[in-house]
């Protein structure tokens, strides 16, 4: 049980780090909207981003049980799922942050 959540803390604290430096990328690329274009954008990186980061937590503590339940060391059962599931995270994240910058051009373009 305390490998789970070690695990979740541990996914959970990088992919809010990712999702923190992703973050001053998307400013960097949304540097020529107006605010009131940007900020659509802004909204649906940090609802997606947030979605990620609590389902990647809580797949690294479950993956995290099931390596324990096949006898894999606590260690390795740690590194794979807390790896694992922070790169799909951040892969995920990166994909949060097209989908904002292109919701913000969506916004830009038609309204």
């Amino acid at each position: 049980m305390v490998l789970k959540i070690i695990s979740a803390i541990l996914t959970a604290s990088l992919n809010l780090a990712i999702g923190a430096g992703l973050f001053f990328f998307l400013l960097l690329a949304m540097n020529g909207y107006s605010e009131s274009d940007a900020k659509y954008g802004f909204v649906v990186y940090a609802v997606s981003a947030l979605i990620v980061t609590v389902l990647m937590s809580t797949g690294a503590a479950i993956f995290a049980g099931r390596l324990l339940g096949r006898e894999y060391s606590k260690v390795a059962a740690l590194i794979l799922a807390v790896g694992g599931f922070s790169l799909i995270g951040a892969i995920l994240k990166f994909v949060s942050a097209v989908a904002g910058i292109a919701t913000a051009e969506i916004v830009r373009v038609n309204f």
